[in-house]
């Protein structure tokens, strides 16, 4: 509570504050009207209703200070402001910058520091890039994502392997092409590149659907008690959400785009991105994280089919995750009922499944690369 507390504007505490001393001043008023008025039945009536207002008030004020101080969790496109909170809190701490020799960086998020250049040679470095599945949106202990259990499961391993983590929410193949570029430019050592990519990746190259990601991911409520508070906020959204088919249709129109020409556009940049990898005796692999919510795990079985299916035909290495979650039917794996980010228990499942096919994600031989 006590961290949530110090997230909290100056601004929304000195309208808090003020507005609990209206709050404790309004019985006072009521009080001495009741007295004025005690020989004026028709006015009395008006001090009933004023305090049945202020108990309702209180009742919603009580509310809002619950949120502010104790709701600490995500919604799915981290719109809401106790999900952009939760990002300052659990991950702001563990966010650090990876400078490229060109000038530009990267920001990622991790309990230790970018292995570099500095890794011995008998190291095999696994370097994971993705977007918040990847980077452990709703996960709030950094070590329970699935690439730091990764790491720790092949610490005992005979192989010596180095398990890294590059992501960022909302980037996609565009964006890991770009720092795989700058990686192999500067020289880092990265045996393996796994590229975990989300469903709606594909969304980068349907430029209709960029430009209402876009105008989502900055949808902003139109007065100060939907857009600074907390419990306020929240409902907002979540009217916004069953009003908006943007929005609540969201999952449904990504399927689309996987049978037109944005299919066809992400797969031959996923093409040219491996092609780089293997320039530069890298190993990819792609890594297909299935959405987790309700029912879409049938829905896009045929698009995880068709991904992993492209990626055999290109020479692509390619796991579907979704046999991560086999037998886990109805266990909740989601942040939680507005969040379909993969929770604590899913992270812990794709890391088992990826520690189990490693062959997948490193060279067959180190030091040399299948050509």
């Amino acid at each position: 509570m006590w961290q949530l507390f110090l997230q909290l504007s100056d601004g929304y505490l000195a309208g808090m504050g003020l507005w609990l001393i209206v709050l404790a001043l309004c019985p006072v008023l009521l009080v001495r009207l009741r007295r004025r008025w005690k020989d004026r039945p028709r006015r009395i009536k008006w001090v009933f209703i004023g305090l049945s207002a202020w108990m309702c008030l209180c009742l919603l004020t009580a509310v809002e200070l619950g949120f502010a101080l104790l709701y600490d969790t995500t919604d799915s496109f981290s719109m809401m402001n106790a999900s952009r909170r939760w990002f300052r809190v659990h991950a702001g701490p563990d966010m650090k910058t990876l400078e490229f020799v060109n000038g530009t960086g990267i920001e990622y998020r991790d309990s230790t520091e970018f292995p570099g250049r500095a890794l011995p040679d008998d190291a095999r470095h696994v370097c994971l890039l993705g977007d918040s599945f990847t980077f452990g949106h709703g996960v709030a202990n950094v070590e329970d994502r699935f690439s730091n259990q990764l790491g720790r499961l092949l610490a005992d391993s005979q192989q010596r392997v180095v398990v890294s983590n590059l992501s960022k929410p909302g980037t996609d193949l565009f964006w890991v092409e770009s720092v795989l570029s700058n990686l192999f430019r500067d020289g880092h050592k990265v045996d393996s590149a796994v590229y975990v990519m989300c469903l709606n990746d594909v969304e980068a190259f349907h430029d209709p659907t960029m430009s209402e990601s876009t105008k989502r991911a900055h949808f902003e409520p139109p007065t100060f008690l939907f857009r600074d508070t907390y419990f306020f906020n929240w409902a907002w959204f979540r009217w916004q959400q069953i009003r908006q088919p943007g929005i609540r249709d969201y999952y449904g129109f990504v399927e689309d785009y996987y049978n037109g020409e944005p299919w066809q556009l992400f797969r031959r940049r996923l093409q040219e991105v491996d092609q780089l990898c293997r320039e530069n005796n890298c190993h990819l692999t792609v890594a297909v994280f299935p959405f987790l919510h309700e029912s879409a795990g049938e829905l896009f079985a045929p698009v995880r089919e068709k991904i992993t299916g492209s990626c055999q035909e290109d020479g692509i290495r390619a796991i579907d995750l979704v046999a991560a979650f086999e037998g886990h039917q109805g266990e909740n794996l989601t942040v939680n009922a507005f969040d379909a980010h993969p929770n604590e228990q899913a992270h812990k499942l794709v890391a088992d499944l990826l520690a189990e096919k490693i062959d997948l994600v490193l060279p067959p031989v180190p030091g040399e690369f299948e050509k």
